[in-house]
């Protein structure tokens, strides 16, 4: 199933960056697709299923849109999941739209990604408050290992599991993007590709299926679900570049959903999906 397969979510270019030791990378900023604005990118690879979303479903989503909530990091392991050198998994980096207390409605959300050190089984809460949160990653590592010891959660509110990183992971769940409102959301590119041979009669549907969308001011108003097939021969690949096409107008609540709709076989898979937000009128 699509859930054991590898999948890489990013935000690059995001409108606030939390990280006051330079952990994260700097090529997270002022990476140049369409004026720098905040660019979303999915990677996953793995063996095909159909109806699964890329990446395990997020353990849960809370809606913040009333009341922004703190997110926590707790630890299953106290000794190896630990800010300090010898440990595992130092950090992690969250991802997601947040505001600056738990007021939503004084300031719009702000397309953020915030570094938060790991404290073992004891909660490490967040600067910022969430809207949404959409994902979460490991990065910073000790020599303790490349991997987390143990399950890595991320709570909102309190006790309350929104993404996971498993034991011996990296990355969290989900295929689910969000959006803060009143901006134009555009696909740039969609490629899926085999990494195996794969017979002619074979292929995969990669679907996007976008909701609450302004469909007042929608410049595609009626389209909910975008559809990118390949059908293909051996080390053959599809790629996908519909930036000409009108962007979604977004809302508080406006998300997508990346999944795989359709698989003619079961076969070893790789998606690139790069999405970016443009400024709204």
């Amino acid at each position: 199933m699509a859930g054991i397969a590898y999948v890489r979510k990013r935000v690059y270019n995001p409108e606030l960056i939390i990280d006051p030791d330079g952990v994260l990378p700097q090529g997270l900023k002022n990476t140049a697709i369409h004026g720098n604005n905040p660019i979303y990118y999915i990677h996953w690879q793995g063996a095909t299923q159909a109806g699964e979303e890329l990446g395990t479903a997020q353990t849960a989503i809370t809606d913040g849109t009333t009341t922004a909530y703190l997110v926590n990091v707790v630890c299953a392991d106290a000794l190896d999941d630990y800010d300090n050198a010898a440990g595992a998994v130092r950090a992690v980096a969250i991802i997601g739209l947040s505001v600056s207390s738990a007021t939503v409605g004084t300031e719009v959300p702000k397309v953020t990604v915030e570094v938060l050190r790991t404290n073992g089984i004891a909660d490490v809460v967040s600067t910022r408050y969430y809207v949404w949160l959409d994902h979460a990653y490991a990065c910073l590592w000790g020599t303790g290992g490349t991997d987390a010891e143990g399950a890595i959660d991320l709570e909102a509110p309190t006790g309350t599991v929104q993404i996971a990183i498993a034991i011996t992971q990296n990355e969290g769940e989900g295929g689910v993007w969000h959006f803060p409102p009143n901006r134009r959301l555009f696909t740039h590119s969609v490629r899926i590709e085999s990494t195996d041979a794969v017979a002619a009669t074979n292929g995969v549907v990669v679907t996007n299926t976008c909701t609450s969308f302004d469909q007042v001011l929608n410049t595609d108003p009626d389209l909910d679900v975008d559809t990118y097939a390949m059908v293909q021969g051996a080390g053959d690949y599809r790629e996908y570049h519909p930036i000409n096409q009108l962007g979604r107008y977004t809302t508080i609540a406006s998300k997508c959903l990346w999944s795989e709709a359709l698989v003619v076989a079961t076969e070893p898979i790789s998606i690139e999906i790069i999405q970016y937000l443009d400024r709204g009128n």
